[in-house]
């Protein structure tokens, strides 16, 4: 039996090492890509087949586009598409330099855009296959410090919405998976550098719990899975609502930065003012 094949961008982060490693116990042959080689090759021992490793930038589209071609020329098919790669900045959106616009978009929406335009061909070929996109609570609340993840986190799940009906009936299952806090360098980075303390307000989940979500929407397709599923249910409140998180705002971030310090302390820091 011709083994499946699976793409996974940020290819060098936790979240992608714990996809990887799920996968690869179902057998799976991987593709991983990320702008950094080294960090991918840490992921390479601990996986029973070697998998390939691509180097992209998903700032570049021309690095997308070659990707995209690597893929489409050296596999027949293609099974699973994740898309994992993301970026954030914290800090006001009008203190930053423009270049972040492209940035932001770049990564975390256009990329995975590219990406789907460009494979999922491959899985109507054959009448089967399947998208997951890791997305993000900060694609339903939008977080002050966090205008530009957000707005293109929101852009991402505008796109996975409309593609899960165009897609219905073919065989291609799209799925968007929604995580609260991971702990991931990103998180470590939010912490330590004037992220939301919003962030902290539930208990932060590990890449392997990310990982088992995305192995449920590859195998479910459904269309938006929460991580924890209690986010679900109030972000989307807060979405119909939106000024309920001026409201709750203040106890909110009493709850947020007493996670956010109670977490730094499990991880050996202490004392870090949220500035």
């Amino acid at each position: 039996m011709t083994p499946k094949v699976a793409l996974i961008t940020g290819g060098g982060g936790a979240i992608a090492e714990a996809i990887a490693i799920r996968l690869d116990k179902l057998g799976y042959d991987l593709v991983l890509s990320d702008i950094s080689k080294e960090k991918m090759s840490t992921i390479v021992s601990k996986l029973s087949r070697k998998p390939e490793l691509i180097v992209c930038d998903q700032t570049k589209a021309s690095d997308v586009e070659s990707l995209i071609g690597m893929i489409q020329q050296k596999y027949p098919h293609i099974d699973l598409l994740v898309n994992n790669a993301g970026y954030t900045k914290v800090g006001p959106v009008l203190d930053m330099d423009s270049s972040e616009i492209e940035r932001h978009s770049m990564i975390n929406m256009i990329s995975p855009i590219r990406l789907i335009h460009g494979l999922v061909p491959l899985m109507l070929n054959r009448g089967r296959g399947a998208v997951v996109s890791i997305v993000s609570i900060g694609s339903i609340v939008a977080l002050a410090d966090s205008a530009l993840y957000s707005a293109t986190k929101f852009g991402l799940r505008g796109f996975l919405t409309a593609l899960h009906e165009e897609l219905r009936g073919t065989g291609i299952k799209v799925s968007g998976i929604y995580p609260a806090a991971v702990d991931t360098p990103m998180l470590m980075h939010e912490a330590l550098h004037g992220g939301s303390v919003l962030n902290w307000v539930n208990a932060v989940k590990s890449p392997d719990d990310i990982a088992k979500a995305v192995l449920r929407g590859a195998e479910t397709g459904r269309m938006e899975i929460y991580v924890p599923y209690s986010d679900g249910l109030t972000s989307r409140l807060a979405a119909v609502f939106p000024w309920l998180i001026g409201r709750l705002s203040p106890i909110l971030k009493w709850i947020g930065e007493k996670g956010r310090r109670r977490w730094l302390r499990k991880k050996g820091i202490q004392s870090i003012s949220k500035n």
